[in-house]
């Protein structure tokens, strides 16, 4: 059972340094980075002034970070791109035209892919420096304090909204069971052969993963388990490197998935309460669920909305979530209640943090070392670690990198040591920005070109038509040679453009899972 916050004292580790591990055998600390600002919230009245105050600031403060091909931030990068990039942007713009997107969900989602891409090759430009990414960074205002990351909330709110408990294996296993088979879980209800979300870090390089995201349902355990046990050549290199470890203490941490080699854990173990189900049987979600509606009821729709959807977040020590801003969904703020282990948050300016994925991804971790070390000397981003009992609100107009820190590498004095745990497990809830996502959704709804924000040059209107031209004598002697109508070749040209559509995916999950995700944290 995982009982209520309010007994016990919660562990106060947010001001916390923690030793963040980017491969095996490659780390940083975070000694100068300063902590995460607190918001006070004594209860639903104050939560909901916060949210208040937070979501104006989005507001004023949209185009300098909204994931849209409309806000100026975009443009600015785009402006700034060559013609190979721009050859790319439009492959996907015409991708995006032949999709059926009537809604703000979708059209959301497909302009935030597009202006992903828009970041994504800005940053990857040949001869791009660091120093060019903080001085753009600096022109968005993205190191300004309105648009900071997150910050940790404590007061009288949390004795009702967060909790705390040890969770490990056997514990987890049935939420996930549960979870699996509800109808308002992420992959609906339960198939013949039930697979539960499952990332897997690579050892080399904890910004990359495994390809397959996903792991049937009646090995999980083992998986699990597997991550929490590791034999005495683990124990004996951490002795090694680590003297100041007892070799009992080590021995008893690594049983504790401390020292473990491979992070694995689930992004994607959700439930949606709007799905008509009488709950998600998992009375972690369901709780939180419950005192969320109640408090969001005060904090009034025009300022945000709670989306059904919660998340279940699992991890084991040694796992990492590379530096993203949330864009899965429309702009939204986060509730995160660390209710197992730890998680260290770093937050990072917008325009770094996504660059700072590119290096370690890239580059490497050594290379992702410099950087960080580079940026903790200079005092930029801002930390967060969060023990059982603890809250975080994450905001919309910076990004984060998440980490399960190992505590056999907090060590030694006088930085202070984490407890053992068995698991790391985060509830988390989104509420919509309500006058931001108002906003958007009016002018992605209304705009006749919402699929097309990069207009043609001359040049590109005249290749695009004789392309057109070349494609329809094709098209037309291929209907002549196979006696098609016009509805036939419609016909067969779908059941083409899914096949294409599956190959796509297949090889997609063959070349990895790092490609840019709508997952959170």
């Amino acid at each position: 059972q995982v009982a209520p916050a309010g007994g016990e004292a919660s562990l106060q580790l947010s001001s916390f340094a923690p030793t963040l591990s980017l491969a095996d055998g490659v780390t940083v600390t975070l000694s100068s980075t300063p902590p995460a600002k607190t918001e006070t919230v004594a209860n639903a009245e104050s939560l909901a002034a916060v949210l208040k105050r937070r979501a104006e600031v989005a507001r004023q403060t949209h185009d300098r970070w909204v994931r849209s091909p409309r806000a100026a931030w975009i443009q600015s990068l785009l402006a700034e791109l060559g013609p190979p990039a721009r050859e790319e942007l439009l492959a996907l713009q015409r991708r995006h035209t032949t999709l059926a997107a009537e809604d703000f969900a979708t059209r959301w989602e497909l302009g935030a892919e597009w202006s992903g891409r828009v970041v994504a090759l800005w940053l990857g430009a040949e001869g791009r420096s660091v120093e060019e990414v903080i001085a753009k960074a600096a022109e968005f205002g993205h190191e300004k304090e309105e648009l900071s990351s997150g910050v940790v909330l404590e007061g009288g709110l949390l004795h009702s909204l967060a909790t705390g408990a040890d969770v490990g294996v056997e514990e987890l296993l049935p939420w996930v069971k549960a979870l699996t088979a509800a109808a308002g879980s992420a992959g609906g209800a339960a198939t013949e052969a039930p697979t539960a979300s499952l990332y897997r870090v690579d050892p080399s390089n904890h910004f990359l993963t495994a390809a397959d995201t996903s792991a049937p349902l009646d090995s999980l355990g083992d998986e699990a388990r597997a991550a929490e046990q590791r034999d005495d050549l683990v124990t004996r290199h951490l002795v090694d490197s680590m003297p100041y470890l007892s070799l009992s203490l080590c021995h008893g941490e690594v049983r504790l998935r401390i020292a473990s080699g491979r992070g694995v854990g689930s992004l994607n173990t959700t439930f949606d309460f709007a799905s008509g189900e009488s709950g998600s049987g998992v009375p972690l979600l369901d709780g939180y669920w419950e005192r969320l509606d109640d408090a969001t009821y005060v904090v009034g729709e025009g300022v945000a909305r709670l989306n059904p959807r919660l998340y279940l977040i699992w991890k084991t020590a040694g796992y990492c979530t590379p530096y993203h801003q949330d864009v899965h969904v429309p702009p939204h703020f986060t509730l995160y209640n660390q209710t197992s282990g730890a998680s260290a948050f770093h937050f990072l300016p917008l325009l770094l943090g996504e660059y700072a994925t590119l290096v370690g991804r890239r580059d490497g971790p050594s290379r992702l070392k410099e950087l960080l070390q580079r940026l903790d000397g200079e005092g930029v981003g801002e930390v967060a670690t969060l023990g059982p009992k603890q809250m975080l609100l994450i905001l919309p107009g910076g990004a984060h990198g998440v980490y399960v820190p190992r505590p056999a590498l907090q060590l030694p004095p006088p930085a202070r040591p984490l407890p053992p745990f068995r698991l790391s497990v985060i509830r988390a809830a989104e509420l919509f920005v309500a006058p931001v996502c108002d906003l958007y959704e009016r002018l992605l709804l209304s705009a006749a070109d919402w699929a097309t924000p990069l207009g043609l040059s001359e040049r590109e209107a005249e290749a695009e038509a004789a392309t057109l031209d070349a494609f329809a004598a094709v098209q037309q002697r291929a209907c002549a040679e196979l006696g098609l109508s016009r509805s036939d070749w419609t016909f067969f040209a779908t059941l083409l453009q899914r096949r294409w559509d599956a190959a796509a995916e297949a090889a997609g999950l063959e070349q990895g899972a790092n490609r840019e995700t709508t997952i959170p944290l």
